[in-house]
């Protein structure tokens, strides 16, 4: 059996993902009043936005080796989606991560994705 397992650490915390099912896992946990994303992320990027892309990158593989602005997230019926654009000139992107919003300790925002 194949196992992938993410680990996320914030002061105080380390926040763990596993799945047994076939495909990939990140998790990402942010204190909730993390600053100064929006020089990563384009738009006005809080610590949700940031745990979401950077859940994404894990689950992914290449993690920051990705332009953080290359992942699109939209909101789902059902969570979030996201897909990494693979050029700045495209929309082109070859995997669609499945993503949550969970509920974390007190001051640290936890999101996790699924590929």
């Amino acid at each position: 059996m194949d196992t992938a397992v993410s680990v996320s650490y914030v002061p105080g915390w380390a926040v763990v993902a596993v799945t047994d099912a076939p495909g990939r896992i990140g998790i990402d946990a942010v204190p909730a009043d993390a600053a100064g994303l929006d020089s990563v992320l384009p738009g006005a990027a809080d610590a949700r936005a940031w745990a979401r892309v950077e859940a994404v990158l894990k689950a992914d593989g290449r993690g920051l080796a990705v332009d953080p602005a290359r992942v699109a997230v939209h909101e789902s019926a059902d969570g979030w989606r996201a897909r990494v654009v693979e050029s700045p000139d495209s929309r082109d992107a070859a995997a669609e991560w499945r993503g949550w919003d969970l509920d974390g300790p007190a001051g640290v925002v936890v999101a996790v994705a699924v590929g």
